[in-house]
């Protein structure tokens, strides 16, 4: 993939049709090429401890109107994080993604499938191995995905400002009925944070992941002094990641707050163990409510000290009408939570 970096985005674009399957995914289960209509004035947002994992997941999704969109029949898309397969926080715990596979077999759905797409030079399957992804799933009688070697569909997304060559879908998007997003809080080294939008890095093609990182520079083979020269544009790859937005919208985000890196990141990091789990329909109100879990437990300057309405990410996701815009159209919901008041003010 190295020589990747050096291909035009029109050159790409020119192969892409042929090497990935072409034509917009188009008003096919949970996704839309047409944006989406107006989120709702309010978002709530469920937050839980519990005794076991799995009580704080079933309080979490209830506190947050549950899941009784999905019917009969439906097939379901579960997304984890499973970028590598090193354990949690690294990757979603696999208690909280078995107790999730359970609550959504509660709904009769026809299918359930756990699938994502692993850091581009990593075999999947290899990974979801290694965090015990596979034995989460299929203990709880869930088929199994790797995006690797799916065919990929083109889609020029509606309102883009940074993809302006559009980016490929895995085809399975387009073929189920409901999207559950189940990420991590933690601090990430190059995207500064990844929570809910971020999370859906995991469902677009390596090389369009390839061509987004490259908006960072590459550091590649520099040494330090001159990795630290490379020119940047963050803003831009922040912007990109709200922008996959467009993909699909999640029926529920459920994000895995049981531990949490505070710094580094995506696969090592410092850690804390908030034991919480956040869940919400609302992409900005859950990512905006993990921003106010990191901050409160204490994390990066260019976290702690920003509001989290002007980080990028949320900027932008919410110029583009992922969610909420500001902290009074967001209801916390808590069971077990004692900071609560103490999270909602970092959330200003």
């Amino acid at each position: 993939m190295g020589g990747t970096y050096k291909m035009s985005r029109r050159d790409f674009l020119k192969t892409a049709g042929t090497a990935l399957g072409t034509g917009a995914l188009a008003g096919m289960g949970p996704f839309s090429s047409d944006g989406f209509a107006a989120e709702p004035a309010k978002a709530t947002v469920g937050i839980a401890r519990g005794e076991t994992i799995g009580h704080a997941v079933r309080k979490a999704v209830e506190l947050a109107g549950g899941l009784d969109s999905i019917k009969s029949g439906q097939t379901v898309l579960i997304k984890p994080n499973v970028n590598s397969g090193d354990p949690h926080p690294a990757s979603t715990n696999p208690e909280v993604l078995h107790e999730v596979i359970k609550l959504i077999w509660e709904r009769d759905p026809g299918r359930v499938i756990v699938g994502d797409r692993s850091m581009y030079r990593r075999n999947t399957i290899k990974e979801m191995k290694r965090a015990e992804i596979d034995k989460a799933a299929f203990d709880a009688k869930a088929e199994l995905m790797a995006f690797d070697y799916m065919r990929w569909i083109y889609t020029p997304p509606p309102r883009t400002a940074h993809w302006e060559g559009g980016y490929h879908v895995a085809e399975i998007i387009s073929q189920v009925d409901h999207i559950v997003n189940v990420p991590v809080i933690k601090t990430h080294r190059l995207a500064w944070f990844t929570m809910s939008m971020k999370n859906f890095v995991g469902i677009i093609h390596a090389n369009d992941r390839v061509f987004m990182h490259g908006k960072l520079g590459n550091r590649r083979g520099k040494s330090k002094e001159a990795a630290s020269k490379t020119k940047s544009d963050y803003p831009a790859f922040a912007k990109m990641i709200a922008e996959l937005g467009f993909i699909a919208k999640p029926t529920l985000n459920i994000m895995d707050g049981t531990k949490a890196f505070v710094s580094e990141g995506p696969s090592r990091g410092d850690t804390v163990e908030p034991k919480l789990i956040v869940a919400s329909s609302d992409r900005i109100a859950t990512d905006v409510t993990g921003l106010g879990i990191l901050k409160h437990y204490g994390t990066e300057d260019r976290i702690q000290n920003m509001s989290v309405w002007k980080q990028e990410m949320i900027a932008r996701g919410v110029e583009i009408g992922l969610g909420v815009s500001n902290l009074s159209q967001i209801e916390l919901k808590a069971q077990n939570v004692p900071e609560l008041e103490r999270i909602r003010k970092q959330m200003a």
